[in-house]
């Protein structure tokens, strides 16, 4: 958290960079943990 200052999180939300990517593989790995902490809650 030491490295996020105002003058980053001001750029972030006002151009919305540093865009970050995921590739397509790796949503579909997610899925089942995610389907198995619901099914906890």
């Amino acid at each position: 958290m030491k490295l996020n200052t105002l003058q980053k999180l001001y750029n972030c939300l006002k151009y919305e960079i540093p865009e970050v990517t995921v590739p397509d593989e790796v949503p579909l790995k997610e899925l089942k943990p995610i389907a198995r902490m619901m099914t906890l809650s």
